[in-house]
């Protein structure tokens, strides 16, 4: 009888254990799909916690297109450093070179080759090796296909030329010493994917097409959230963080109420009075830097024959009151800018000592403004608004981007302003894809946007200033200020480099063309709640936002999860 009951009690306990073995199998499938996924996920088979994946919080944008090519103005965000790499990336914040498909670089030739050394043992994410082949095929594809290169490569340098198996030279015709950011800077693509694919500015990349030699996969898309995981293949070893989430979002209050939330780590979004509104949600994780970064500036389409009128342009910025577009659009977060241009106090050594010190800042005069159009020839309507010597109402449609709350403040703060001197402002906000088009297209007429930035202020002024400048969207073409752009260029003497700077610094103060308004932080926010080793102000090893790309990819690389 005993016995009996014995094995009653073990036949019991066996069938229980059985079911318990399948329900727990259930479990494990039905929160992650399967249990292998899980372990890959967390990068330990000891462990069956699925690490949370970082989800990415950038500008605000509707909904997202399905565009990875990082040929395009509108690519998604992560096609930049996260899928497809760069040689080298110049960090502006940090002042840092990161080598990233390259190890070193080195002008030669009188300074006009730019000697690239390669990586070895780096392969695209399909599995096929990464040669010096494909270097001089991208470069040969923006030669092939003007359109795609927007930096100007072929302008600048005269051939590409393959040195053994992991050198490449760039030849110039002359020397370009700082232009080797631009060559360095360019992604390049695997030729083995894009030699079919014809005008690489007009190629529809996505999730299967997306194939780079970055630390990171596109896993999924949507238009509402795209997804990446780590590339187990990098070269530099697979990252910690195994999962990345991009949710998209239609403006800034969305963002900013999910970023409060919690659900966001990681965001570069303005947010007005920062520490009550987000820092106050949660003080121990949530955690912010808005470190100086460019100019906020509006850019007057010069090929509008009224708007290519001086005089027009100096009204307009005399009308502005830069300090009320400080507190009132970005809760006093943007110092203002100066005339020259330059990003002070970061830039304070470059300043022209020739400049009088109060032509360093922007002047607040509405009856000055007016005066200067009247004394131009501009008479007022019956409207109030000024019509110009051959008949025509000053009148413009000022761009933005839909969303970014700080800029739509601007527009609206400028538009009254400029309405009470007798320039009537119409404001268009498109979404930011549209916005890009926009401005890069030329089709505005006046518009609000950034400019770029490097270790000296060259860059700045290359690309806002050089007539075939990556970011001129206004459209400046003038033979001397392309000729201090030039003089800079061919010399390492920082002397000499200051002399073209000080000509530059001159051309934006006396000839004004484009208006700068205020200094644009780097907007970022951060959460250590889940992941740790962000940059800050005490550590700024690079440009923290999650938009400046490639920059988020050396981010990435630091961040551990906190747990």
């Amino acid at each position: 009888m005993k016995g009996k009951f014995k094995r009653q009690v073990s036949f019991l306990f066996m069938v229980l254990l059985a079911i318990v073995l399948v329900l727990t199998g259930c479990t494990d499938k039905g929160s992650s799909g399967k249990a292998s996924s899980d372990k890959a996920a967390s990068g330990s088979s000891k462990s069956s916690t699925k690490q949370k994946p970082l989800v990415i919080g950038l500008a605000p944008a509707g909904q997202w297109q399905e565009n990875f090519n990082p040929f395009s103005a509108n690519a998604s965000g992560g096609t930049n450093g996260l899928i497809f790499q760069p040689l080298y990336y110049l960090d502006p914040v940090s002042g840092k070179n990161t080598a990233m498909l390259a190890t070193k670089f080195e002008w030669t030739n009188g300074n006009k080759t730019l000697a690239v050394t390669l990586r070895d043992n780096v392969k695209w994410s399909d599995g096929q090796d990464f040669t010096a082949d494909d270097v001089i095929f991208t470069f040969n594809l923006l030669k092939k296909y003007p359109a795609a290169d927007t930096n100007g490569i072929w302008k600048e340098v005269s051939s590409v030329e393959k040195k053994g198996d992991n050198e490449v030279d760039f030849n110039f015709d002359q020397p370009n010493v700082p232009f080797d950011n631009y060559v360095l800077g360019t992604d390049i693509v695997p030729q083995h994917i894009w030699k079919d694919l014809g005008d690489p500015s007009k190629a529809k990349i996505t999730q299967k097409l997306a194939i780079g030699t970055g630390p990171y996969l596109l896993e999924s898309f949507s238009p509402q959230l795209y997804k990446m995981k780590a590339n187990p293949k990098f070269y530099g070893g697979e990252y910690a963080i195994k999962e990345l989430q991009f949710p998209a979002f239609s403006g800034n209050d969305s963002e900013q109420l999910a970023l409060t939330k919690g659900e966001i780590d990681w965001a570069g979004i303005f947010i007005p009075d920062a520490d009550k509104v987000y820092v106050g949600t949660d003080k121990e994780h949530n955690k912010y830097w808005f470190p100086a970064s460019n100019n906020v500036t509006l850019y007057p389409n010069l090929t509008n024959p009224i708007l290519k009128d001086i005089n027009v342009r100096k009204a307009i910025s005399l009308a502005i009151d830069r300090q009320k577009l400080s507190d009132q659009a970005a809760s006093g977060y943007d110092p203002l800018s100066s005339t020259t241009g330059l990003i002070l106090p970061r830039d304070q050594k470059w300043i022209d000592p020739s400049i009088p010190k109060d032509q360093l800042k922007f002047e607040l005069n509405q009856k000055k403004a007016i005066k200067t159009l009247e004394d131009a020839g501009y008479k007022k309507g019956s409207d109030g608004i000024f019509v110009s010597p051959s008949g025509k109402k000053l009148s413009f449609t000022l761009q933005t981007v839909s969303g970014w709350t700080d800029w739509a403040t601007m527009a609206q703060l400028i538009s009254q302003e400029l309405k009470s001197i007798g320039i009537q402002i119409k404001i268009q906000q498109p979404e930011q894809a549209a916005y890009t088009s926009n401005v890069q297209g030329g089709k505005f007429e006046l518009a609000i946007s950034w400019t770029n930035q490097g270790p000296t202020p060259y860059k700045q002024y290359q690309d806002l200033l050089n007539s075939h400048g990556g970011w001129n969207l206004e459209k400046w073409n003038d033979p001397k200020t392309d000729a201090a752009l030039k003089s800079f260029q061919s010399t390492t003497d920082e002397a000499k480099q200051k002399e073209a700077i000080n000509y530059l610094q001159n051309v934006m103060v006396k000839q004004m063309p484009v208006i700068s308004l205020v200094n644009g932080p780097v907007w970022y926010e951060y959460r250590t709640a889940n992941y740790t080793g962000w940059p800050t102000e005490d550590d700024p090893y690079a440009n923290p936002a999650p938009f400046n790309w490639p920059a988020p990819a050396i981010v990435l690389s630091k961040l551990k999860p906190a747990n």
